[in-house]
């Protein structure tokens, strides 16, 4: 039996060559790209979860009241992590580590080989905590010691050429002006692609301590702790017992700490009023459903195609039920096929995946592979199961239901539901093509807007880098010989990019007037003489840091925000504040500008004039004089500082790295809309196919009588207008509530105009229309004989 169901599934695929040709193209297609999202998706969520004590490895967090509202930070003291490790028995073990955007980067020598790399400095239990392996050393000795240091494989193949007989030998690690000589105590196994920490090599925290001395505190800083819980610790109540640790220890402290899971960061790290809101894991999420939309439309096409061709299957389900086959076997075989022309469809999709996947890696970012591993293999397997059940069900069903006696006279009756459901699945189909084309374009007219609007400051042509070596000795003399370069407009420095995805106010102003029952906490930015008009940002009241006055030494530049949050619009110019416990002027106020994201509102800001803590260089660029300028810059810069890597990016490159994850729906929401939209118009064609063939005989005497080709287009493209135009009316708010939604995650938004909806109606409409108009113009030029001929 299974062999005969199993030749008469071919034979009915050769039979049906267009039906097989369109139901191969259109369940490849969604498989595939339902893969490729669950290939996605899969690396997304496996992100830091890789490490063995995963489910105790947790972050310390704190909540700050401000102003009425609860900002949450990663921010912690320099002697948390040593202090929980000792007086906390719920902790197995902690690290401390510095906050990785502090360092761009360091230049690392070995004789006369120098590289560029990325690294931290990390407590000495990072090995334990974190599990990173070691290749070569004892994870209790190779940070012990404040002159060691550990690299990465990849990094002492660079300076070494090889990664044996390598501990004890002595490198020399260069940052800013700080020259340092470490040894050698291990190399670990380069960091996985799916961990959010990437370092070339790790320095123990106590060298960083010696030089900054001051970081011996718990009660607030810019550290980063992680603590491992003792098995069997309930972390609700652990959490309830630590959010008053700070409160027993520091006195006067309003923050509150919590632990995170580790793991979790990655995907829910967004917090609003202290309040878990969300992250990363909305687009996860968001992707899910797509994949779903566009298998269910695959799945639907099949339906639709199955059952405008029953009736060349009726003599056959006639023949098989008059001879005593009973209608589960019917069943089986029809569900049998669909699983079938699935399974082909898969060998179909993973040609598609293997062409798309460096194209789709490029637009993810990710390093996704499409190998052998038993748990892909077997989701993938039981993903096309179920759509190839899901897409047979329902013809299935439907063709074993025939009554033996009307199909072997030819005759195909179909009751009202059966229509419904057919035009059901096409007004489905069209809900979410105009979904996804409203999305697409709200999400990239967003887009635009966010690269386009006016930040307040002037982010093109302007390249940043290190201040290293010899350059942040000198500083002055650098700069003022960079000033003057040809193709240099202005440069200067500032302590860190004046864009700050994640920069959280910590700074405390006092002021005469000040209302005590709130604290407001402001960014602070160090910066150079010239760092405002460097970059463009106008003055509302007052005037930049000049040479020209002695007493701006320490002087601060406040934001408007700054301002209208002190309540000082009126004559602000002068007045002494004090800032973090020390009195300094305020020299002039500057126009709000964009440092955060345009999701954030714009936060009260400080400019602080104090060069010897700036260590990046902001130059702007004449346009059109970039390459030629960026030789001078780099051979001054060798010149002027043997032995370092000239290494630069450009300030709008990093402004866009904000929007990272709004790009990727960007990008992907084209392709996954023309999928949509393909797809959806292979369904409309199968349902036009059915209802030509239904209506064959009234076509072909409407003919007789005297109508026209374009009266029987008309004729049969009313009904399918209207189905459309019912999906039309369903999907537009629908389109316009998840829009707004997505919106509403930005403080600066465009206008949700109605053209955007309308537009994404009209496309979907014309779209329509076109399909349809391929099969029935194909209708109307048949010959009338040949359908009234028939029985």
């Amino acid at each position: 039996m299974f062999k005969h169901n199993l030749r008469l599934i071919f034979r009915n695929f050769k039979r049906f060559k267009s039906v097989f040709v369109i139901n191969l193209v259109g369940l490849s297609t969604g498989l595939a790209a339902a893969i490729l999202i669950f290939l996605w998706v899969n690396d997304e969520r496996s992100t830091d979860r890789f490490h063995h004590n995963s489910s105790h490895l947790f972050q310390v967090m704190v909540n700050t009241t401000q102003d009425g509202r609860i900002t949450t930070d990663e921010g912690t003291g320099g002697i948390l992590g040593e202090t929980l490790e000792r007086s906390v028995p719920e902790v197995s073990s902690a690290v401390t580590t510095a906050p990785a955007a502090w360092f761009q980067k360091f230049n690392m020598s070995f004789k006369d080989n120098t590289v560029s790399a990325k690294g931290n400095f990390v407590g000495s239990s990072y090995f334990h905590v974190f599990s990173f392996d070691l290749l070569q050393g004892d994870k209790n000795q190779v940070l012990s010691n404040k002159t060691g240091i550990v690299l990465s494989e990849t990094l002492a193949r660079k300076l070494f050429h090889t990664t044996d007989n390598i501990i004890g030998k002595v490198i020399e690690w260069k940052w800013t002006s700080i020259v340092k000589q470490c040894i050698v105590t291990g190399v670990y196994k380069d960091m996985p692609n799916n961990s959010t920490q990437q370092y070339d090599f790790v320095l123990p925290l106590e060298a960083w301590k010696e030089i900054v001395p001051a970081t011996n505190d718990i009660a607030g800083g810019p550290f980063r702790t992680y603590v491992v819980l003792k098995d069997g610790t309930n972390t609700d109540q652990f959490n309830q017992k630590f959010g008053s640790f700070l409160h027993d220890k520091v006195k006067g402290s309003n923050a509150t700490l919590f632990l995170r899971n580790y793991a979790d960061a990655y995907l829910h790290g967004k917090y609003e009023n202290g309040k878990l809101a969300g992250g990363r894991i909305e687009y996860i999420r968001l992707f899910i459903i797509i994949a779903i939309a566009i298998l269910l439309i695959a799945c639907v096409n099949f339906m639709n195609l199955s059952t405008a061709r029953a009736s060349g299957r009726m003599k056959e389900v006639g023949v098989k039920k008059a001879l005593g086959i009973k209608p589960h076997l019917l069943i089986m075989q029809f569900l049998g096929e669909s699983v079938l022309m699935s399974f082909i469809s898969l060998i179909l999709a993973v040609v598609f995946i293997w062409l798309l996947l460096p194209q789709f890696n490029q637009i993810t970012g990710k390093h996704l592979s499409f190998g052998w591993n038993p748990a892909l293999m077997g989701t993938i397997l039981g993903i096309t199961l179920l759509t190839g059940l899901l897409a047979g069900s329902y013809p299935a069903f439907y063709l074993s239901r025939f009554k033996p006696v009307l199909t072997l006279k030819g005759k195909l009756i179909s009751s009202a539901g059966e229509l419904w459901v057919r035009r059901g699945s096409v007004i489905f189909q069209f809900v979410i093509c105009v979904l996804f084309v409203s999305a697409m374009m709200v999400v990239y007219q967003q887009i635009q807007y966010v690269q386009t609007k006016d930040l307040g400051f002037n982010k093109e042509n302007v390249i940043y880098f290190e201040l290293e070596g010899s350059a942040a000795e000198k500083r002055d003399a650098f700069l003022a010989e960079l000033d003057n370069m040809p193709g240099i407009i202005s440069a200067s420095t500032i302590q860190q990019k004046v864009i700050l995805p994640s920069g959280v106010p910590n700074s405390v102003i006092q002021w005469d007037g000040k209302n005590s029952d709130g604290e407001i906490r402001f960014c602070e930015m160090p910066v150079n003489y010239g760092l405002i008009e460097t970059l463009g940002i106008q003055m509302a009241q007052g005037r930049p840091f000049s040479r020209q006055f002695s007493t701006d030494a320490g002087g601060i530049v406040l934001n408007e925000a700054a301002i209208a949050a002190m309540n000082l619009t009126e004559n602000p110019i002068g007045k002494v504040v004090s800032l973090n416990g020390k009195d300094t002027r305020i020299i002039g106020v500057s126009k709000n500008f964009h440092f955060n994201s345009l999701h954030d509102e714009i936060k009260p800001f400080i400019f602080r004039l104090s060069p010897d803590e700036t260590m990046l260089v902001m130059a702007r660029i004449q346009a059109g004089k970039t390459a030629a300028t960026l030789q001078r810059v780099q051979q001054y810069y060798k010149d002027f500082n043997p032995g370092y890597t000239f290494d630069y990016q450009f300030l709008d490159i990093a402004y866009q790295e904000q929007y990272a994850s709004e790009q990727l729906v960007a990008s992907l929401s084209k392709y996954f809309t023309g999928l949509a939209i393909i797809i959806s118009c292979l369904g409309l064609f199968g349902l036009a196919a059915f209802t030509a063939e239904r209506r064959a005989k009234e076509i072909g005497v409407r003919k007789v009588m005297g109508a026209t080709a374009a009266n029987i287009v008309y004729l049969l493209s009313i009904d399918f207008t209207k189905i459309v135009l019912v999906a039309i009316v369903i999907a537009l708010p629908l389109s316009y509530v998840l829009t707004r939604h997505w919106l509403d995650s930005f403080a600066y938004r465009i206008h949700l105009s109605a053209v955007y909806f309308v537009a994404a109606a009209v496309i979907s409409l014309l779209v329509a229309w076109f399909t349809i108009g391929l099969q029935t113009i194909k209708a109307s030029r048949v010959n009338p004989l040949l359908y009234l001929k028939e029985d």
